[in-house]
């Protein structure tokens, strides 16, 4: 006899929680970004980056660089996440995206030791 109230209860608290859940997931893939970043460390951006998008971002030993960019529009996160990888590239790092795992790692010809300076970005050619 108590049981009906009961279950109507909690299936209607269970909608109400699944659609506040799906506002939330909304409201996340509308936000949009426009960060500047100057001389910021490489992989504070990643740490940050990897938050934003639920990634694990892996950096291997040596990948080490300041960056220095802003964008001119607000990126959405993907938007964001894909011009970082584009920024890793043109640092000459290797990209390697597994699932929700990306790995930044020095190219194979990258000597390790000593550890490889730090690189800066944008890349200037002398």
């Amino acid at each position: 006899m108590f049981r009906l109230p009961t279950l109507i209860v909690t299936f209607v608290a269970l909608a109400c929680a699944a659609s506040a859940a799906g506002q939330v997931a909304k409201i996340q893939t509308t936000v949009k970004h426009r960060p500047t970043f100057v001389d910021a460390d490489f992989a504070q951006i990643a740490t940050y980056l990897g938050e934003l998008t639920s990634r694990t971002m892996e950096l291997e030993l040596g990948v080490c660089a300041t960056v220095t960019a802003s964008w001119d529009k607000p990126l959405s996160s993907d938007e964001l996440y894909r011009a970082f990888l584009d920024i890793a590239r043109a640092l000459g790092y290797v990209v390697v995206e597994d699932g929700l795992v990306t790995k930044i790692q020095l190219t194979p010809e990258t000597p390790k030791d000593p550890t490889p300076p730090c690189r800066s970005y944008p890349v200037r050619t002398r």
